[in-house]
């Protein structure tokens, strides 16, 4: 279990001397970052005994949007200690130095020991970190020469291929090489370029072109002068792919920015054509595109099914340790979801027993136990040979049982949370083994180290928990798109032993305590809150965090979220094998069975399929049906509402409820036991508080328990358990116990029973679902590896199946409108043309204008082909559109003919007869 009541070194009188002198009650910390990790910290700090703490308030989190004020400020402790910015990085370089000097300032200024960045972009800035040691201050975090050698993802990997560590085939000096060709491969032309832009430049001829033009670049940042232009990286680009394709055909390249993070400044691409727009996204998204900043990025070879594990860190300088794993791999637009602990005692716990009954998957856990211990063995070595003085993770991207080195985020994760709920730290005094203190939070841990740095011992890592698993909730609609603008309205209270870290949304009204509306605004990432939980076992482990979301009720106005994708995702795993080793591809080829499963609800009409089961009754049955409809079709309108409920309670039950061996499915179970499933799946349960609508109604659960009581009343008296036998028994039998049932008694029962089984036949019609979108075909080997039907995973087939669960607005016949809600820009770059202007002609999957949502940049594509007839948004770039909202009007090529009433109607009923009538 997981101890709430470690001592963390809030010290006590008794304590010795020894463990009080790690005391950090002087420090003073200013927090510039926000997110969930902000208000975790100020729970931290006020629990340690820091001092004192600030924040810095950006204008974005006050001032442009409405209710968007900084949750953390209702129960802030030192209102006095709140500064104010404009933003919190700036747009560009310029912006960025100007932001670096206020946040020093304020620091100076306000007395302020430490800084702490959190994990924002900041946070493994080395030319930010450098300017607060220069000014100083500790910065919370690994040191400027940690960021420098290992925050930028190219100075990382130099480092990595130096220690032997395993890496990724591909270039990570990509600004250097296009440097090296635009000057003519020659020293000469290097220092010539040096002279003209009267940059003080000594060629070292010990080292190699490349590296010297590295210097000269470096000079240049600081002179904010462009060497390379985008077009030259671009070309430059170009060249390289050929090299790599040449040597990898086929396969797939990742063009990453070295300062990039939350899968932000990422694209992947397969085909030339690619190159020239996956360069200048990924700048852009990454803010880099204005005069002298740096632009580097690195070119990796997608490895194509991999799993991203990685490993957390701690270190003080000297020593490095390791803290196990996380499994990362599911995530969408590089953007992780579900994050699960992946640990020695885990897979030992796990290999050990299946070992007799499951010895295929035993081999397999041991050798992933193998690969764990590797890893974290070339994590240990890496971070001490960069002097980590702090926290970091080391990440990996895997393949069978072999990895490669992808980066290290020298910073704390968002996930970091999923390794406190496994391991606890032990410090002890090298000189007296009875003298030790605990630490069980990692923003503690960096509390302690940045003040007492080599002082603190090499601590043992002690299991608390055999795992733990963290889900992120983030305003995304249903597609796992950004979705800006909703305002969350209330928010369930965190179930007992629920972790929740919200930034402090759910901080309730101290006067009325009322919940307190909150805008989900556009200016950041998606992230809204973070779900922890712990548990004996990954099974457990996610059980329990599935009924946290199966319970979680989170509302509002204009508000997505990915709740209900992770609680149907984690039900589907469970469904097949807690210890599932998905790969990063897996979860956009998921969505597309989800949205297969939407393309089929999309034909189904309940009403129609009951009133037809009401024609077909005679009269006495009418009456039986009347009285059942809201116990049926209730369930089924609120799972046929969203297909990823629908999807996990098919992984889920799949095999259990019902049997798919032939062409329909059969019961495998009594439907009374189905219906009773699925309202508890939905969280329809008759629960004191919750309203009407959203709980059985009580006349339908009159009826539901009635049918549960007969059926155990029965199966008692006739001795037969299976359901398969007794129902052929009741519909077709005589009576098999006449000493125990009259023969009257026998003949009410069989009425009994058609009476309580009389439409339930309606609930084979959600495997019949699952079979006619082929997600059935979705499955998990006995390498524990995912199976991915085709149609899942071929790129056209799949992203029009993503595509129907969020369909783009209506549009017009002369109208292009905003598909997303977000900020709107006509262009790429702000030097760069716009991407189409009045008069201009298009076709369909051209680039028409960019839709910025939290951070990631929509390049939005041609519906159809046509030509643009006015610009409704002249000069309108930074300001923010709804979905839906006219961006242009134009002349189609083609005019769209539209489905009639009638169409839509007769395909409804060709699918629902399918399905539910036969």
């Amino acid at each position: 279990m997981l101890d709430k009541n470690l001592n963390r070194i809030k010290f006590q009188e008794s304590d010795s001397s020894w463990i009080r002198s790690f005391t950090v009650e002087s420090i003073k910390c200013l927090i510039v970052c926000r997110g969930p990790v902000r208000k975790e910290t100020m729970d931290v700090f006020d629990d340690i005994g820091v001092r004192e703490y600030g924040i810095l308030l950006s204008e974005k989190d006050s001032i442009v949007y409405p209710k968007a004020l900084a949750p953390e400020l209702r129960n802030f402790r030192f209102p006095e200690n709140v500064h104010r910015v404009p933003d919190y990085m700036g747009a560009g370089k310029e912006e960025k130095e100007a932001r670096i000097k206020q946040i020093i300032e304020i620091a100076k200024t306000g007395g302020y020991t430490h800084i702490f960045a959190g994990y924002g972009f900041m946070a493994e800035d080395a030319e930010f970190i450098e300017a607060i040691e220069d000014a100083g201050i500790t910065f919370m975090g690994p040191s400027s020469h940690v960021a420098k050698g290992a925050g930028a993802k190219d100075e990382a990997k130099k480092l990595a291929r130096s220690l032997k560590v395993s890496v990724t085939p591909g270039v990570d000096n990509i600004t250097a090489l296009a440097l090296v060709r635009k000057t003519g491969n020659s020293k000469e032309g290097i220092l010539k370029t040096a002279k003209e832009n009267q940059i003080n430049f000594e060629f070292n001829d010990k080292l190699s072109l490349e590296e010297n033009a590295e210097n000269l670049l470096q000079l240049s940042y600081e002179k904010t002068i462009d060497l390379t232009s985008i077009a030259d990286l671009q070309k430059e680009s170009e060249i390289q792919l050929e090299t790599i394709w040449k040597q990898f055909p086929g396969k797939r390249v990742r063009f990453k920015y070295i300062g990039g993070g939350g899968g932000k400044g990422q694209r992947v691409i397969n085909d030339k054509s690619q190159i020239d727009s996956a360069v200048m996204e990924i700048l852009a998204e990454s803010k880099v595109t204005a005069v002298g900043s740096n632009r580097n990025f690195l070119i990796e070879l997608n490895i194509e099914n991999t799993r991203h594990n990685e490993i957390q860190l701690i270190g003080n300088g000297e020593w490095s340790l390791s803290l196990g794993g996380r499994d990362c791999s599911l995530q969408m637009h590089e953007q992780k979801l579900l994050e699960i602990s992946l640990t020695q005692e885990l897979l030992q716990k796990e290999a050990e027993k299946c070992k007799a009954t499951h010895p295929k998957k035993s081999e397999i856990l041991q050798k992933d136990l193998l690969t764990l211990k590797d890893m974290e063995n070339q994590a240990e070595v890496f971070g001490k040979a960069i002097r980590l003085n702090s926290v970091s993770t080391f990440e990996c991207i895997v393949e069978g049982n072999n990895f490669f080195f992808m980066e290290v985020n020298t910073r704390i994760q968002v996930e970091h949370r999923v390794t406190e709920m496994v391991y606890k730290l032990k410090f002890v005094n090298p000189q007296n083994p009875n003298e030790y203190f605990f630490i069980d939070s990692l923003v503690e841990a960096m509390a302690v180290l940045s003040i007492h740095g080599i002082r603190v011992p090499k601590p043992e890592r002690v299991l608390r928990n055999v795992s733990g698993a963290e889900v992120r909730i983030n305003a995304t609609n249903r597609a796992l798109q950004p979705h800006a603008g909703g305002i969350i309205q209330n928010w369930s209270p965190p179930l007992e032993g629920e972790i929740r870290d919200d930034q402090g949304i759910c901080t309730r009204n101290p006067d009325t305590g009322s919940f307190v509306h909150y805008n989900l605004a556009g200016a950041y990432d998606s992230n809204v809150a973070l779900l922890v939980s712990y548990g004996e076992s990954r099974k457990k482990n996610l059980e329990i965090l599935g009924n946290m979301l199966r319970k979680t009720e989170l509302r509002g106005q204009n508000l997505e979220t990915n709740l209900l994708v992770h609680y149907g995702l984690i039900q589907w795993i469970l469904g097949k094998d807690a210890m599932f080793k998905p790969s990063t591809a897996f979860m956009i080829s998921y969505l597309a069975g989800i949205g297969s499963l939407q393309s089929v609800l999309n034909n189904i009409d309940l009403e129609y399929l009951w009133s037809e089961k009401i024609k077909k009754a005679d009269a006495d049955q009418k009456k039986v049906l009347s009285k059942k409809l809201t116990l049926v079709l209730r369930p089924l309108e609120k799972i046929f509402a969203n297909p990823h409920l629908l999807g996990g309670f098919l992984g889920y039950y799949d095999g259990k409820l019902w049997d798919r061996k032939g062409n329909k499915a059969v019961f495998l179970e009594n439907p009374i036991q189905f219906l009773e499933k699925l309202y508890y799946y939905l969280n329809l349960e008759n629960t004191e508080g919750k309203p009407s609508s959203e709980k059985i109604w009580d006349h339908d659960e009159t009826l539901l328990a009635e049918a549960k009581d007969f059926y155990s009343e029965i199966q008692t008296r006739t001795g037969i358990a299976s359901w398969k036998d007794l129902s052929q028994t009741l519909e077709n039998g005589k009576n098999p116990k006449p000493d125990r049932i009259t023969d009257a008694q026998w003949t009410q029962s069989q009425a009994a029973h058609r009476g309580f089984q009389a439409g339930l036949e309606i609930l084979e019609i959600i495997p019949n679902i699952g079979k006619k979108s082929n997600f059935f075909g979705l499955d998990i080997n006995e390498d524990l590896e995912g199976v991915v039907p085709t149609e899942f995973k071929t790129a056209d087939t799949r992203d029009a199946l993503i595509k129907t669960l969020n369909p783009p607005p209506k549009m017009s016949g002369d109208e292009i409108v905003a598909p997303m809600g977000g900020m709107f820009y006509s262009k790429e770059a702000p030097n760069l043309p716009a991407l189409i202007a009045e008069g201009d002609h298009f076709v369909a999957g051209q680039p028409l204008f960019i839709i910025e949502v939290m951070k990631m940049f929509n390049k939005i594509l041609a519906p159809v082909s046509g030509t643009v007839v006015k610009n409704l948004m002249v000069d309108s770039d930074g300001k923010i559109v709804g979905k839906a909202q006219p961006i242009f009007k134009i002349k189609p090529d083609e005019v769209l003919k539209e489905e009639s009433p009638e169409e839509i109607r007769a395909r409804k009923v060709k699918t629902t007869t399918e399905l539910g009538l036969s």
